[in-house]
Protein backbone atom coordinates (compact mmCIF):
# COMPACT_ATOMS: atom_id res chain seq x y z
CA UNK A 1 0.00 0.00 0.00
CA UNK A 2 2.86 2.42 0.99
CA UNK A 3 4.50 1.93 -2.57
CA UNK A 4 1.06 2.19 -4.80
CA UNK A 5 0.59 5.45 -2.25
CA UNK A 6 4.12 6.52 -3.63
CA UNK A 7 3.11 6.24 -7.08
CA UNK A 8 -0.06 7.94 -7.08
CA UNK A 9 1.68 11.09 -5.83
CA UNK A 10 4.53 10.52 -8.32
CA UNK A 11 2.05 10.51 -10.81
CA UNK A 12 -0.09 13.69 -9.91
CA UNK A 13 3.21 15.26 -9.19
CA UNK A 14 3.99 14.96 -13.08
CA UNK A 15 0.71 15.95 -14.26
CA UNK A 16 1.00 19.05 -12.12
CA UNK A 17 4.47 19.48 -13.67
CA UNK A 18 2.85 19.10 -17.32
CA UNK A 19 -0.57 21.58 -16.49
CA UNK A 20 2.07 24.15 -15.00
CA UNK A 21 4.12 24.01 -17.91
CA UNK A 22 1.14 24.64 -20.38
CA UNK A 23 -0.20 26.87 -18.36
CA UNK A 24 3.17 28.97 -18.89
CA UNK A 25 3.32 28.07 -22.40
CA UNK A 26 -0.09 29.04 -23.05
CA UNK A 27 0.92 32.67 -21.00
CA UNK A 28 4.04 33.12 -22.89
CA UNK A 29 1.92 32.55 -26.08
CA UNK A 30 -1.02 35.53 -24.88
CA UNK A 31 2.28 37.66 -24.30
CA UNK A 32 3.58 37.47 -27.96
CA UNK A 33 0.38 38.36 -29.25
CA UNK A 34 -0.05 41.17 -26.53
CA UNK A 35 3.45 42.47 -28.15
CA UNK A 36 2.60 41.82 -32.29
CA UNK A 37 -0.74 43.49 -31.92
CA UNK A 38 0.82 46.57 -30.36
CA UNK A 39 2.83 47.52 -33.87
CA UNK A 40 1.39 47.46 -37.36
CA UNK A 41 3.84 46.59 -39.75
CA UNK A 42 3.48 45.91 -43.47
CA UNK A 43 6.31 45.14 -46.29
CA UNK A 44 5.89 46.19 -49.93
CA UNK A 45 8.14 45.39 -52.93
CA UNK A 46 7.83 47.94 -55.91
CA UNK A 47 9.41 47.10 -59.20
CA UNK A 48 11.46 49.06 -61.59
CA UNK A 49 10.35 49.84 -64.95
CA UNK A 50 13.94 49.59 -66.16
CA UNK A 51 16.06 47.70 -63.51
CA UNK A 52 19.25 48.29 -65.57
CA UNK A 53 19.15 52.22 -65.18
CA UNK A 54 19.17 54.05 -61.46
CA UNK A 55 16.05 55.29 -60.36
CA UNK A 56 14.78 58.07 -57.94
CA UNK A 57 13.13 57.57 -54.56
CA UNK A 58 10.91 61.08 -53.31
CA UNK A 59 9.19 61.08 -49.96
CA UNK A 60 8.36 63.39 -47.41
CA UNK A 61 6.51 62.59 -44.38
CA UNK A 62 5.48 64.38 -41.26
CA UNK A 63 6.44 62.20 -38.15
CA UNK A 64 8.96 59.25 -38.45
CA UNK A 65 12.02 58.03 -39.10
CA UNK A 66 13.57 56.80 -42.76
CA UNK A 67 16.05 54.72 -42.95
CA UNK A 68 17.28 53.52 -46.50
CA UNK A 69 19.93 50.70 -47.21
CA UNK A 70 21.63 50.37 -50.88
CA UNK A 71 21.35 46.69 -52.07
CA UNK A 72 22.43 44.91 -55.17
CA UNK A 73 18.75 44.33 -55.65
CA UNK A 74 16.55 45.14 -58.66
CA UNK A 75 13.49 46.23 -56.66
CA UNK A 76 13.05 48.71 -53.97
CA UNK A 77 11.55 47.27 -51.33
CA UNK A 78 9.36 49.28 -48.50
CA UNK A 79 9.00 48.08 -44.60
CA UNK A 80 6.25 50.41 -42.85
CA UNK A 81 5.65 50.38 -38.92
CA UNK A 82 3.48 52.38 -37.11
CA UNK A 83 4.63 53.37 -33.65
CA UNK A 84 2.04 53.03 -30.66
CA UNK A 85 1.16 56.45 -29.34
CA UNK A 86 2.36 57.01 -25.67
CA UNK A 87 -0.13 57.24 -22.89
CA UNK A 88 1.35 60.74 -22.08
CA UNK A 89 0.91 62.02 -25.51
CA UNK A 90 -2.93 60.51 -26.01
CA UNK A 91 -3.48 62.21 -22.97
CA UNK A 92 -1.97 65.90 -23.73
CA UNK A 93 -4.12 65.59 -27.12
CA UNK A 94 -7.49 64.71 -25.41
CA UNK A 95 -6.82 67.75 -23.26
CA UNK A 96 -9.11 69.95 -25.77
CA UNK A 97 -11.51 67.09 -26.54
CA UNK A 98 -14.89 66.98 -25.31
CA UNK A 99 -14.92 65.20 -21.99
CA UNK A 100 -15.08 61.28 -22.16
CA UNK A 101 -14.36 59.86 -18.82
CA UNK A 102 -16.16 56.33 -17.90
CA UNK A 103 -15.68 55.00 -22.07
CA UNK A 104 -13.64 53.24 -22.76
CA UNK A 105 -11.00 53.86 -25.85
CA UNK A 106 -10.54 51.93 -28.80
CA UNK A 107 -7.14 52.08 -30.01
CA UNK A 108 -6.45 52.81 -33.77
CA UNK A 109 -3.01 51.20 -34.40
CA UNK A 110 -3.93 50.72 -38.76
CA UNK A 111 -0.91 51.77 -41.16
CA UNK A 112 -1.26 53.90 -44.14
CA UNK A 113 1.30 54.34 -46.42
CA UNK A 114 1.22 54.23 -50.70
CA UNK A 115 3.84 53.29 -52.98
CA UNK A 116 3.87 54.11 -56.56
CA UNK A 117 5.97 54.02 -59.27
CA UNK A 118 6.87 55.51 -63.06
CA UNK A 119 9.63 55.73 -65.28
CA UNK A 120 12.12 54.73 -61.99
CA UNK A 121 10.93 57.13 -59.96
CA UNK A 122 8.94 55.82 -56.45
CA UNK A 123 7.30 58.24 -54.63
CA UNK A 124 6.19 56.97 -51.10
CA UNK A 125 3.66 58.99 -49.00
CA UNK A 126 2.92 58.18 -45.07
CA UNK A 127 -0.43 58.69 -43.56
CA UNK A 128 -0.60 62.25 -41.60
CA UNK A 129 -2.35 60.39 -38.79
CA UNK A 130 0.60 59.05 -35.91
CA UNK A 131 4.00 58.20 -36.37
CA UNK A 132 5.29 55.39 -39.12
CA UNK A 133 8.62 54.76 -38.94
CA UNK A 134 10.45 53.17 -43.02
CA UNK A 135 12.88 51.06 -43.63
CA UNK A 136 13.61 51.05 -47.48
CA UNK A 137 15.61 48.54 -49.88
CA UNK A 138 16.96 50.61 -53.29
CA UNK A 139 19.54 49.42 -56.03
CA UNK A 140 22.89 50.91 -55.02
CA UNK A 141 22.78 53.56 -58.24
CA UNK A 142 19.69 55.58 -56.50
CA UNK A 143 18.66 58.62 -56.18
CA UNK A 144 17.16 60.35 -53.15
CA UNK A 145 14.86 63.34 -52.37
CA UNK A 146 13.63 62.77 -48.84
CA UNK A 147 12.61 64.64 -45.54
CA UNK A 148 10.94 64.37 -42.39
CA UNK A 149 9.84 66.53 -39.67
CA UNK A 150 9.39 65.43 -36.49
CA UNK A 151 10.01 62.34 -34.22
CA UNK A 152 12.66 60.50 -36.16
CA UNK A 153 16.03 60.52 -37.73
CA UNK A 154 17.32 59.76 -41.37
CA UNK A 155 20.10 57.14 -41.84
CA UNK A 156 21.33 56.42 -45.35
CA UNK A 157 24.07 53.67 -46.12
CA UNK A 158 25.61 52.39 -49.16
CA UNK A 159 23.81 54.72 -52.04
CA UNK A 160 25.46 56.15 -54.84
CA UNK A 161 23.24 59.32 -56.53
CA UNK A 162 22.32 62.86 -56.14
CA UNK A 163 20.92 63.22 -52.54
CA UNK A 164 18.49 65.87 -51.11
CA UNK A 165 17.81 65.17 -47.54
CA UNK A 166 15.94 67.17 -45.12
CA UNK A 167 15.43 66.93 -41.16
CA UNK A 168 13.73 69.47 -39.15
CA UNK A 169 13.97 68.00 -35.96
CA UNK A 170 16.43 65.34 -36.31
CA UNK A 171 19.84 64.12 -36.66
CA UNK A 172 20.97 63.29 -40.85
CA UNK A 173 23.22 59.96 -41.51
CA UNK A 174 25.23 59.38 -44.29
CA UNK A 175 26.83 56.99 -44.47
CA UNK A 176 29.60 55.03 -46.66
CA UNK A 177 27.77 56.98 -49.73
CA UNK A 178 28.85 58.48 -53.36
CA UNK A 179 27.36 61.18 -55.22
CA UNK A 180 26.51 64.44 -54.60
CA UNK A 181 24.47 65.92 -51.13
CA UNK A 182 22.35 68.78 -50.63
CA UNK A 183 21.21 68.42 -46.46
CA UNK A 184 20.01 70.55 -44.19
CA UNK A 185 18.95 69.49 -40.40
CA UNK A 186 17.37 72.21 -38.21
CA UNK A 187 17.73 71.14 -35.06
CA UNK A 188 20.48 68.39 -34.81
CA UNK A 189 23.38 67.25 -36.39
CA UNK A 190 24.54 66.18 -40.28
CA UNK A 191 27.11 63.73 -40.30
CA UNK A 192 28.19 62.02 -43.88
CA UNK A 193 31.03 59.79 -44.61
CA UNK A 194 31.81 60.09 -48.54
CA UNK A 195 33.14 57.32 -50.45
CA UNK A 196 33.41 59.21 -53.69
CA UNK A 197 31.92 62.28 -54.89
CA UNK A 198 30.83 63.14 -58.19
CA UNK A 199 33.16 65.50 -59.92
CA UNK A 200 31.82 68.90 -61.29
CA UNK A 201 28.78 69.30 -58.70
CA UNK A 202 27.97 71.50 -55.89
CA UNK A 203 26.89 70.65 -52.81
CA UNK A 204 25.59 72.32 -49.93
CA UNK A 205 25.32 71.48 -46.18
CA UNK A 206 23.06 73.71 -43.44
CA UNK A 207 21.99 73.82 -40.16
CA UNK A 208 21.01 75.97 -37.19
CA UNK A 209 21.99 73.63 -33.77
CA UNK A 210 23.59 70.80 -34.70
CA UNK A 211 27.53 70.08 -35.98
CA UNK A 212 27.89 69.75 -39.62
CA UNK A 213 30.30 66.57 -40.04
CA UNK A 214 31.13 65.56 -43.28
CA UNK A 215 34.03 63.09 -44.27
CA UNK A 216 35.32 63.88 -48.26
CA UNK A 217 37.70 61.24 -49.98
CA UNK A 218 41.27 63.06 -49.73
CA UNK A 219 41.39 63.75 -53.12
CA UNK A 220 38.25 66.29 -53.10
CA UNK A 221 38.97 69.56 -55.85
CA UNK A 222 36.52 71.66 -54.29
CA UNK A 223 35.73 75.55 -53.64
CA UNK A 224 34.64 76.10 -49.96
CA UNK A 225 32.39 78.58 -49.11
CA UNK A 226 32.29 77.85 -44.84
CA UNK A 227 30.39 79.99 -41.96
CA UNK A 228 29.46 78.95 -38.25
CA UNK A 229 27.93 82.56 -36.24
CA UNK A 230 28.51 80.79 -32.70
CA UNK A 231 30.50 77.79 -33.65
CA UNK A 232 33.85 76.76 -34.89
CA UNK A 233 35.40 75.49 -37.94
CA UNK A 234 37.98 72.61 -38.16
CA UNK A 235 39.36 71.02 -40.80
CA UNK A 236 42.83 68.58 -41.72
CA UNK A 237 42.34 69.73 -45.35
CA UNK A 238 44.86 71.98 -47.00
CA UNK A 239 42.89 75.07 -47.03
CA UNK A 240 44.21 77.43 -49.07
CA UNK A 241 41.84 80.68 -47.81
CA UNK A 242 40.64 83.68 -49.84
CA UNK A 243 40.34 87.02 -48.35
CA UNK A 244 36.69 87.55 -47.99
CA UNK A 245 35.26 90.61 -49.31
CA UNK A 246 32.36 92.71 -48.35
CA UNK A 247 28.66 92.46 -50.24
CA UNK A 248 27.56 95.88 -51.70
CA UNK A 249 24.24 96.27 -52.85
CA UNK A 250 22.63 99.43 -53.88
CA UNK A 251 19.37 101.24 -54.71
CA UNK A 252 17.51 101.08 -51.78
CA UNK A 253 13.75 101.71 -52.30
CA UNK A 254 13.22 102.96 -49.01
CA UNK A 255 16.54 105.44 -48.79
CA UNK A 256 16.70 106.27 -52.63
CA UNK A 257 20.28 105.78 -53.89
CA UNK A 258 21.99 104.80 -50.80
CA UNK A 259 24.63 101.80 -50.80
CA UNK A 260 24.15 98.83 -48.14
CA UNK A 261 27.17 97.34 -46.78
CA UNK A 262 27.09 93.81 -45.56
CA UNK A 263 30.35 92.05 -44.11
CA UNK A 264 29.62 88.68 -43.27
CA UNK A 265 31.90 86.22 -42.03
CA UNK A 266 32.23 83.68 -44.54
CA UNK A 267 35.53 81.52 -44.85
CA UNK A 268 36.66 80.96 -49.11
CA UNK A 269 39.72 78.73 -49.78
CA UNK A 270 39.98 76.06 -51.98
CA UNK A 271 40.91 72.35 -51.69
CA UNK A 272 43.35 70.72 -53.90
CA UNK A 273 43.71 73.42 -56.85
CA UNK A 274 39.60 74.31 -56.24
CA UNK A 275 36.53 73.07 -58.42
CA UNK A 276 32.51 72.98 -57.83
CA UNK A 277 31.73 74.62 -54.79
CA UNK A 278 30.86 73.50 -51.63
CA UNK A 279 28.88 75.39 -48.93
CA UNK A 280 28.44 74.68 -45.45
CA UNK A 281 26.56 77.40 -42.99
CA UNK A 282 25.78 76.71 -39.33
CA UNK A 283 24.79 78.88 -36.97
CA UNK A 284 25.17 77.22 -33.12
CA UNK A 285 26.74 74.37 -34.22
CA UNK A 286 30.53 73.99 -35.39
CA UNK A 287 31.24 73.16 -38.91
CA UNK A 288 33.79 69.68 -39.42
CA UNK A 289 35.45 68.96 -42.46
CA UNK A 290 37.29 66.03 -42.65
CA UNK A 291 39.88 64.45 -45.28
CA UNK A 292 39.67 60.62 -45.35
Amino acid sequence: MGMQSLKNNQTKFKNHKMNFKNIKIALASILFLATISFTAQETVTVPLSNPTKPGLLKMGIINGSIKIIGTSGKEVVIKGTKRKESESRYKQHRKSKSNTDGLKRISNNSLEFSAEEYDNTVRVRGSVHGTTDFEIQVPKNFSLKISTINRGEIYVENVNGTMDVSNTNGKITLKDISGSVSADALNRNIVVNFIKVTPNVAMAFSSLNGDIDITFPKNLKADIKVKSDRGEIFTDFDLKTKPSSAKITKGDNRKGNAYNVKVEKWITGSINGGGPEILFKNFNGDVIIRAK
